[in-house]
């Protein structure tokens, strides 16, 4: 790997969030697709947080199971009520 693809390996990787999520202008992402052109670890790492990304938008989009609702806000209530435990004051 030369100098040259390592600083901009480490561009791709500095701008590969805004790129990913349409925040960068279009002549910025022509260079980052012209880079994943020729460095297959570039082009993988976009490709699979591309696919990453797609699945955790697929499962923000589907309910959880009222058991799973009931069990977290179950353990929230108690690590809250431990929590408030904690800092009462022994005079309390």
């Amino acid at each position: 790997m030369s100098a040259a693809s390592t600083v901009a390996c480490r561009t791709i990787l500095a701008n590969i969030s805004a790129y990913l999520d349409g925040e960068l202008d279009t002549t910025a992402c022509e260079e980052i697709e012209r880079h994943c052109q020729g460095c297959p670890s570039c082009s993988d790492l976009v490709r699979e947080l591309r696919e990453t990304v797609g699945l955790c938008r697929q499962a923000s989009s589907v309910p959880l199971p009222e058991a799973v609702r009931r069990r977290a806000r179950e353990s929230v209530r108690h690590l809250l009520d431990r929590e408030s435990a904690a800092n009462r004051s022994p005079s309390e």
